[in-house]
C-alpha cells in the first residue's frame, strides 16, 4: 500500500485520491475480495462464460398493478434517485465509491486524473522517486520529468509489457550485440514519450531510472490489475 505521507509534493486532490484508493482497498481486503489470490489480474471472460449455464426464465405474473398514477410514479423515481446518490457518494455511509467515467486506455493521458487507480498508484511511486532525486540534485522537478511524461510512460507500459522492456543476458559474450540492439530499442521507446530527450533516454539517464520502478514487482502487479 502506498501512503500519501511518503509523497510530500502531491496536490491535496492527489493525496485525497490516494487516501480513497487505500481506504477502498482495505474494505475489499476485509471482505476477502483481495489477498490470497482473491483478485486475479486480467481474468479471462471466456473461462467465466464456460462455467455459466443458461437458465430458462419463467414468465411471472405481476403481483401489483402495472399501471400507477403520475403522483406515485414521481415518488418512486425520486426514491430511486436518492438511493443512487447515497450509493455513489462513497463517503460517510461506508460504501465504495465508483468512478463516473470509464478510462479510455487507447488514449495517451496528459494528466494523472486520466489514469485508473492502479496506474495512479504507480504514478505516485514515480513522483516519490522524482521528489527524492530533486532533493539530491537540488533542481526543479520539471527538469527531471514532467507529470505528463509520467502519465504517458505508465500508460504505454500498461498497454504493452514489452514497451521499453529490458531483458538482461546472463554474461554470455555472444549476447553483447543483442544487448546493444536492446539498449537501442529501449532508447527509441523512451524517445517516443513526450518530454524525454536523448540525455534522459540514454542508458543511465532519468528514463532508465523510471524503468527501474516500472520493472519492480509491485508495479508489475499493479499494471496487470489495471
Amino acid at each position: 500500500m502506498i501512503m500519501a505521507s511518503d509523497n510530500n509534493d502531491l496536490s491535496p486532490y492527489e493525496a485525497a485520491r490516494l487516501e480513497r484508493i487505500n481506504r477502498n482497498e482495505e474494505r475489499l481486503r476485509s471482505l476477502g475480495l483481495i489477498g490470497n489470490n482473491a483478485l486475479k489480474p486480467h481474468a479471462t471472460k471466456s473461462n467465466q462464460r464456460a462455467k455459466v449455464t443458461p437458465r430458462k426464465r419463467r414468465k411471472q405474473t405481476p403481483s401489483v398493478p402495472t399501471r400507477s398514477s403520475k403522483r406515485l410514479k414521481e415518488l418512486k423515481d425520486g426514491a430511486i434517485q436518492e438511493d443512487t446518490t447515497d450509493t455513489d457518494s462513497g463517503g460517510e455511509n461506508g460504501t465504495i465509491s465508483i468512478p463516473e467515467e470509464k478510462v479510455n486506455y487507447s488514449a495517451i493521458p496528459q494528466e494523472p486524473d486520466q489514469l485508473d487507480d492502479n496506474e495512479f498508484q504507480v504514478y505516485v511511486t514515480i513522483r516519490a522517486w522524482r521528489l527524492r532525486r530533486k532533493n539530491e540534485l537540488e533542481v526543479e522537478p520539471y527538469k527531471i520529468c514532467q507529470n505528463r511524461t509520467l502519465c504517458e510512460l505508465i500508460r504505454r507500459r500498461r498497454n504493452g509489457a514489452r514497451f521499453a522492456s529490458r531483458q538482461k543476458g546472463e554474461g554470455d559474450k555472444k549476447q553483447t550485440n543483442a544487448e546493444n540492439n536492446e539498449e537501442a530499442a529501449v532508447e527509441r521507446d523512451l524517445l517516443s514519450v513526450w518530454g524525454i530527450g536523448p540525455s534522459k533516454a540514454a542508458e543511465g539517464g532519468f528514463g532508465w531510472e523510471m524503468l527501474d520502478i516500472l520493472d519492480s514487482e509491485e508495479t508489475v502487479k499493479l499494471l496487470e490489475l489495471s
